[in-house]
């Protein structure tokens, strides 16, 4: 299979960003505790790689907090890996202060304290306050857990009517191995197909649905979607060639593993090329 082919810029950016966050593993849940109204910290006795998702930033008395925080999320640097900042309030003594931290992560993330979920209505910033005097446990624990990738691969597809020769067929593949090139048997081995007259399609009992939110798609996520939004056909006829590319898809392989695919529009090879990711299912190893 090629690997790396230069895609339109736009969508190639776009496509790739979709697949690499789809792709991440999901964080070990992080802990962390109030004990005997002290102040809250990363609990001791978990798992050491949930270590590598969440640093202490610092304690801020009220009138410090806003311009950390903005300062924080204005650090480039620092926000690198689309880090959530968690805000978590505390009166102790009399006087308030917020203990900032980061985690590393630019997955969705569920937070719960004292066994109820907590709602966060800001991108990039989770804030609790915790009760006076109250010892409490937060669980920040991933949206995506147990979603575990089962490939991650980027394809190249070309209408059968005009496949190039000397690159190979390119008209259909098999998303659950990452073949592209001159599939055996393609009519039991392929996922998509692209006919040229027909558009690309799904084959062998696959389909697809497009994903409209604004996160990342998740295999839950796919899982929800109802049976109306699933489809057989992705493009009409030469659709978008040329185009920027960029669309996302849920999609179900023939072989009964979700995923999700995002288009990276063409280059001067192939009518499309695609960046996807499989997530594995029970039963696979």
């Amino acid at each position: 299979m090629i690997l790396s082919l230069a895609m339109t810029t736009t969508g190639c950016t776009e496509a790739n960003n979709v697949i690499k966050v789809a792709a991440q593993s999901p964080i070990t849940p992080i802990v962390l505790k109030i004990v005997h109204g002290g102040l809250v910290t990363i609990a001791e006795d978990v798992p050491s790689p949930q270590a590598k998702a969440v640093a202490l930033v610092g304690v801020f008395a009220v009138d410090a907090l806003s311009s950390a925080v903005a300062s924080e999320q204005n650090n480039e640097k620092a926000m690198a890996e689309d880090a959530v900042l968690l805000l978590v309030t505390q009166t102790i003594r009399g006087q308030v202060q917020t203990s900032v931290f980061k985690i590393t992560t630019s997955h969705k993330l569920i937070v719960a304290m004292n066994g109820k979920f907590i709602e966060t209505l800001e991108p990039k910033k989770i804030t609790i306050t915790a009760e006076p005097g109250t010892d409490s446990t937060i669980v920040v624990t991933d949206a995506q857990a147990g979603q575990i990738t089962y490939i991650n691969a980027k394809i190249n597809l070309a209408p059968s009517n005009f496949a190039n020769n000397m690159l190979g067929d390119h008209s259909h593949t098999d998303l659950d191995t990452g073949r592209d090139k001159n599939l055996p048997d393609p009519n039991q081995n392929a996922d998509l197909f692209d006919s040229g007259t027909g558009g690309v399609v799904t084959v062998n009992g696959a389909k697809a649905a497009r994903w409209t939110s604004s996160d990342a798609p998740t295999l839950a996520g796919c899982e929800s979607l109802p049976k109306a939004a699933w489809t057989t056909k992705l493009y009409g006829s030469f659709q978008n060639l040329g185009g920027p590319g960029g669309d996302v898809w849920c999609v179900l392989s023939k072989q009964g593993r979700y995923g999700t695919l995002a288009s990276g529009g063409n280059n001067a090879n192939y009518a499309w090329t695609f960046a996807y990711v499989l997530w594995k299912k029970p039963g696979d190893n």
